[in-house]
């Protein structure tokens, strides 16, 4: 590891590196060290920070309360995890205890669905087979409309999709309406449930507070995690009907679906606080017009912004990970691509000063490189 890559604190969107340098992340969250959210946790760490999952707490039940009021009816019923990728992986559980003897899972490709079980199989451009044979599951990855017909249904236990997705070169691109919509339809016919990961794109980072609300259909379970937890502790959660959870779970409390600490008071109150954040502050209107501001500096690159995400196209002369180099360098820190593309995430908590002057430091970086290559 280089010295200085790591960090030694920070606030919004902006931390120290290991060489003390202050560095403007893109690479999306909530924000470092959003004074709001720590100072509810310190105080929830006074009075009581961990509990194990069987034992309830007023943090918890204020949590799914709120989700309740802010996610679309009939969501009602949320299961509190550690991580969002821990909740995908309940939300999946879910899906087999209401159709045990379906083995297959439909998937938009192309999306961020985790790094555990099933996430690392549906993120892989072939899937993990020795870990899809040992779970004994098939996937049936969905580009185009066409490709629906080519679903067996009826082995179908479940339908995956996030709210953006990359294609082939690794360019971000929302879904398609009309692919989300028709996905929905054939999911009901077949009486399957629908699943939203919403994990890297809730509270307000597309310009709604939910990403899934960039689409008309309502999904029958939504994950949430990433930003859910304020950057100070990670949280994640599962939502689903009251109908859905009664014919799985019955009775049992949602304390119960998660692992050892999940649902503790002050992951708790980290997601209560940031959801307070988001909508004191107006996060996905800030998120919007951050995204606007980047692109508009960025426009003579062929920039283009989905809420407070921004894609830059690289020139065929540029290796990507050479400019994510350059940047660092420069004070801006973005993720290498997996394509030539790179993909700028604005925090959802972030300035727009600091990321104007992010916008103008990549402009000025990219034309001194281009000058550099001509």
């Amino acid at each position: 590891m280089n010295n200085d890559k790591y960090i030694i604190g920070g606030q919004y969107e902006t931390y120290l590196d290991g060489d003390g340098r202050q560095i403007i992340d893109l690479t999306g969250g909530f924000g470092f060290q959003v004074p709001a959210v720590i100072d509810a946790v310190t105080r929830q760490a006074q009075i009581m920070g961990l509990s194990n999952r069987v034992l309830m707490s007023a943090p918890l039940i204020a949590l799914c309360r709120r989700l309740a009021e802010l996610l679309p009816e009939p969501l009602v019923s949320s299961y509190v995890c550690s991580s969002g990728d821990e909740a995908f992986e309940g939300a999946l559980k879910l899906c087999k205890g209401l159709k045990p003897k379906g083995n297959t899972i439909v998937f938009i490709q192309g999306g961020d669905y985790g790094s555990l079980t099933y996430g690392r199989c549906l993120n892989a451009a072939q899937g993990d087979l020795d870990v899809q044979h040992f779970q004994g599951f098939k996937r049936v990855a969905i580009r185009h409309l066409a490709d629906l017909d080519t679903v067996d249904w009826s082995d179908c236990f479940a339908v995956c999709h996030s709210s953006t997705r990359l294609d082939a070169n690794g360019r971000m691109q929302l879904l398609e309406p009309a692919l989300v919509e028709r996905l929905h339809a054939r999911a009901a016919q077949a009486s399957v449930p629908v699943i939203a990961v919403d994990t890297q794109t809730c509270l307000g980072s597309l310009g709604s507070l939910f990403g899934f609300q960039r689409y008309r259909c309502v999904p029958d379970i939504v994950v949430l995690g990433g930003a859910l937890g304020g950057s100070a502790i990670p949280i994640g959660t599962y939502t689903c009907s009251e109908r859905m959870a009664w014919q799985v779970y019955g009775r049992s409390s949602p304390a119960k679906h998660g692992s050892t600490t999940a649902g503790n008071p002050m992951a708790c109150v980290a997601a209560l606080a940031a959801l307070d954040y988001v909508q004191a502050n107006d996060s996905p209107r800030q998120c919007l017009e951050n995204g606007q501001r980047l692109a508009q500096t960025l426009a003579s690159f062929g920039a283009v912004a989905e809420g407070g995400w921004v894609s830059l196209p690289l020139s065929d002369d540029l290796q990507p990970s050479a400019v994510c180099e350059a940047l660092y360098e420069k004070g801006v820190y973005i993720s290498v691509p997996r394509g030539r593309e790179l993909i700028l995430r604005c925090p959802i908590t972030a300035r727009p000063e600091h990321i104007q002057r992010a916008a103008n430091i990549i402009k000025e970086t990219l034309s001194h490189v281009l000058t550099q290559a001509a």
